[in-house]
């Protein structure tokens, strides 16, 4: 099946986004993230069939979950980076 189009661009970024997750670049992971919801937003112009379409969609779910908390983990350790600094500033 020779892929065209919006098919095209939903596979080509799922892998772009595999590699920057696989690779922890999770600022550019986002970025395709954002690129690949759009494309599933109006998924009744994908020809590719529906199960992969569901699956990418419960991956990029699972991603969102994941970053929200990935945010959560970052904020928490800067408070506690901040507060090393001040226990350390005598």
């Amino acid at each position: 099946m020779a892929l065209q189009g919006k098919d095209k661009q939903v596979i080509e970024l799922s892998n772009e986004l595999a590699k920057k997750l696989k690779s922890k670049e999770f600022d550019l992971a986002w970025k395709h993230a954002g690129e690949l919801s759009s494309l599933l937003k109006n998924d009744e112009e994908l020809q590719l069939p529906y199960q992969v379409i569901e699956c990418i969609k419960r991956d990029l779910n699972s991603y969102y979950d994941m970053n929200k908390q990935l945010n959560k983990v970052t904020t928490r350790a800067f408070a506690i980076g901040s507060s090393f600094e001040r226990s350390a500033s005598i």
